[in-house]
């Protein structure tokens, strides 16, 4: 496996993987999915922040992705990293590329100075075990996410 930043023309990628979540996930299911928000979403955080990594395998295909984002915490002051989302797929989920693609992470947010990194799983596809692998990164478990559709 081999991470490196996304580039634009990975792109058409991420809004597949982006399609592919939302059909994996019951509760983003029902939420739907605009191709077009997820395309300039990330073409800017590609462009302005390099904050999307992508894994790929043997052949160079990409096989998963991490989407990040950095923000001033409005509490605090403090520089946070945020994992917007991470998605692997499904036969490549036991081969270390979502570990890479968090240590990928992990250096991004420590070469631009962040304090902390928030990470968290709201999709419903394997959260026990979502939560277990950010815990063996070194990640604690904080608290919960509850939503409601209005």
């Amino acid at each position: 496996m081999y991470v490196r930043a996304a580039e634009e023309r990975d792109v058409p990628v991420l809004v597949d993987f982006g399609e592919k979540l939302t059909q994996e996930s019951e509760r983003f299911k029902s939420q739907g999915f605009d191709t077009k928000r997820a395309t300039q979403v990330f073409e800017k955080l590609i462009d302005e922040y390099g904050s999307i990594f992508v894994v790929l395998d043997n052949e160079f295909e990409v096989v998963g992705t991490l989407i990040g984002a950095i923000d001033i915490d409005w509490r605090t002051g403090h520089k946070v990293a945020y994992e917007h989302g991470l998605y692997v797929l499904p036969e490549y989920r036991k081969s270390g590329a979502a570990s890479d693609l968090i240590k990928a992470f992990v250096l991004w947010s420590e070469m631009h100075s962040a304090d902390r990194i928030s990470v968290g799983t709201i999709t419903g596809i394997h959260a026990d075990k979502t939560v277990k692998l950010y815990e063996s990164h070194g990640f604690e478990l904080t608290g919960y996410v509850l939503e409601k559709d209005i």
